[in-house]
């Protein structure tokens, strides 16, 4: 895979083709301003994102170039077939693990975020 998990991060929030403000982005991706404003600057000058501006607007505006949608896309179908390879070598225990694992993210969940503890209560 090409792209590190802050820029795997940030493409995928694009991927609905939206451009952001710095602002919003921070907000999204519950991360701090200036924090953004790095992860931004470097995907920038990766080639991943661009800058622009509205016209009569002054906040500038982020959204993903056609490398960066490229790049994303088949970073996610290295991913996506990487996982299918894997749980084809269980075959025929891949549901049991897949219902261990949903069990694992769940109890994962509730002990991280304990106010989001009713999400998933039914898997257990």
């Amino acid at each position: 895979m090409e792209l590190g998990t802050a820029d795997l991060r940030i493409l995928w929030m694009f991927a609905d083709g939206k451009s952001r403000t710095l602002k919003e982005i921070a907000a999204e991706l519950s991360l701090e301003q200036s924090t953004v404003n790095r992860q931004i600057n470097a995907a920038m000058a990766e080639g991943l994102l661009q800058r622009s501006r509205r016209s009569g607007d002054s906040a500038h505006e982020i959204s993903r170039t056609e490398k960066g949608a490229r790049i994303f896309e088949d970073d996610v179908a290295t991913a996506l077939t990487a996982f299918a390879s894997g749980l084809d070598a269980l075959g025929d225990r891949v549901d049991d693990f897949l219902e261990d694992f949903t069990r694992f993210v769940a109890a994962y969940g509730s002990a991280v975020r304990p106010d989001d503890s009713a999400v998933g209560s039914d898997t257990q």
